[in-house]
């Protein structure tokens, strides 16, 4: 995957993606693995975790990825927003159903997923946490742990967090396999798959030849609880490893 620079991807006309580089950043893998499922053209510019990305900031306001635009439309940061974008450019290969119940489900769980105080965001604050902890914390976590509103009341409650979102995705996948489904939502692939498999890396990194981490951050991403650990399910382990084979490219790309 060829990188621009920011200033050469603001220039350009059609969809654009701004990619945390260097890690695999769930929320942007996400948006990437969708964006190639419904065969979407686009080219990609990297934010690099920790730095200041003065031209990300003045064109879209925000330091953080993915940032997504179309054309002279303002640039997306939101993952509702995003998804709906993708929806609206190529609807012949929908993730997001027809259904109002099944709309409702997407939504709450692609929230429990990708918003604030999801499972992704509880995920990372405890990335933060031995860094933050140990009163010597690079310049670049001390950073992001301030944007992303690291405190102790929170840290302390993100283990339990993670279980309880871990045992719920479990729990509906298997209300869905006795229903004959092998998906989240109903009885077709849908965003929820892909939000899931790209947050379960960060749960439970892949091996290095599907995703190539930085030696110095994989020690970061090994560390989990082991109480979290354990509640990452057979089930959610095997409906990961499927949809990643079948809709991401592998090795990830970041």
């Amino acid at each position: 995957m060829k990188f621009l620079s920011v200033a050469e991807l603001i220039k350009r006309q059609g969809l654009r993606l701004v990619l945390v580089q260097g890690a695999p950043s769930p929320w942007g893998q996400a948006v990437k693995a969708m964006m190639e499922y419904k065969g979407l053209e686009f080219v990609v510019a990297p934010q690099i975790p920790g730095a200041e990305n003065s031209d990300l900031v003045a064109w879209a306001g925000v330091n953080s990825g993915p940032v997504v635009a179309w054309n002279d439309s303002r640039p997306m940061n939101r993952w509702n927003d995003i998804l709906f974008l993708l929806e609206r450019l190529a609807p012949h290969r929908p993730l997001v159903p027809d259904a109002p119940a099944e709309r409702v489900q997407l939504m709450g769980l692609s929230h429990e997923l990708c918003g604030e105080m999801g499972l992704g965001w509880n995920r990372r604050l405890s990335l933060f946490k031995p860094a933050m902890q140990s009163g010597q914390a690079p310049a670049g976590i001390t950073s992001m742990s301030r944007k992303y509103g690291y405190n102790e009341s929170d840290v302390a409650a993100t283990h339990q967090r993670q279980i309880a979102m871990l045992n719920l995705l479990t729990s509906i996948l298997e209300a869905q396999r006795a229903r004959g489904s092998e998906f989240f939502v109903g009885t077709q692939l849908s965003a929820v798959d892909f939000y899931w498999a790209a947050f379960s890396v960060i749960m439970d990194i892949l091996p290095d030849a599907l995703c190539p981490v930085a030696a110095g951050a994989r020690g970061m991403f090994e560390n989990i609880d082991p109480a979290v650990k354990a509640a990452i399910s057979p089930i959610l382990l095997e409906h990961r490893n499927r949809i990643l084979r079948a809709h991401f490219k592998l090795p990830m790309e970041f």
